[in-house]
């Protein structure tokens, strides 16, 4: 009874560990998918000033620049205006003073599945030249249809997005994607666990629910009755 008790106990255990494990690892395939990408919907994003900026991209320490353990930013952004439109990642306090006396708007708040919240920060002034005459951006495009991509490292970052000019008025609709390639076959090998697991507590619990039948009844063996022997040592003669 006891035997039977602990294999339901760890039957049940085993079902509850891989139930949460497929649900995680069923989240995580349909929220990065195979190859460890995931990618917002599209937004459109504007600012009535000079630019759009995300400033809250800090990495402590370093991270690897290659290999399945290395995080890509990806940017695309289309221009909604006339003019053309201006991506880039810098060093957040080489973009502070490039924008410093400006009037842009920060991104604070980024909504799903789609749309950005904004908070205006003033100025007066114009931009120091055009974005891309910068020379201190570590990734940069520019044109009617823009993409980025970013191997992220350590440090402290901003995303702008302007016009290529470096006029007022900025809009563009566009997606941005963070890509671990890791994700991916963590995500497919947390479901391949989940099923063993489930496997092993489905077999436990119901061989510990089994109820074992009754013990198989033998043949009754026939036991003769054995005459006493007479005094003289012979065998007692039958009745006739």
């Amino acid at each position: 009874m006891a035997k039977r008790g602990l294999k339901i106990g760890f039957g049940i255990a085993f079902l509850v560990v891989g139930l949460f494990t497929g649900i995680f690892g069923v989240a995580l395939v349909s929220l990065v998918g195979p190859d460890g990408r995931f990618e917002m919907p599209e937004t459109d994003a504007r600012s009535r000033g000079h630019a759009l900026v995300f400033d809250a991209i800090y990495v402590r320490g370093n991270l690897p620049s290659s290999g399945s353990l290395s995080t890509t930013l990806s940017i695309e952004a289309r221009a909604a205006g006339d003019a053309d439109v201006f991506l880039g990642v810098g060093p957040s306090d080489r973009v502070r003073r490039y924008l410093t006396g400006v009037a842009y708007d920060r991104v604070v708040r980024v909504d799903w599945p789609g749309g950005v919240g904004t908070e205006p920060v003033t100025g007066g002034g114009e931009p120091r030249g055009a974005p891309g005459t910068q020379t201190w951006w570590e990734a940069s495009d520019e044109g009617r249809a823009a993409t980025l991509e970013w191997v992220v490292r350590g440090g402290d970052w901003s995303v702008v997005i302007m016009n290529a000019d470096g006029s007022s008025d900025v809009e563009v609709a566009g997606t941005v994607g963070v890509s671990l390639p890791v994700l991916g076959p963590v995500s497919i090998g947390m479901l391949i666990a989940a099923v063993v697991i489930l496997v092993i507590g489905i077999v436990l619990t119901v061989s510990g629910a089994k109820t074992p039948g009754p013990p198989a009844r033998g043949a009754a063996r026939a036991v003769q009755p054995v005459a006493a022997a007479s005094p003289g040592g012979a065998p007692p003669r039958p009745d006739a």
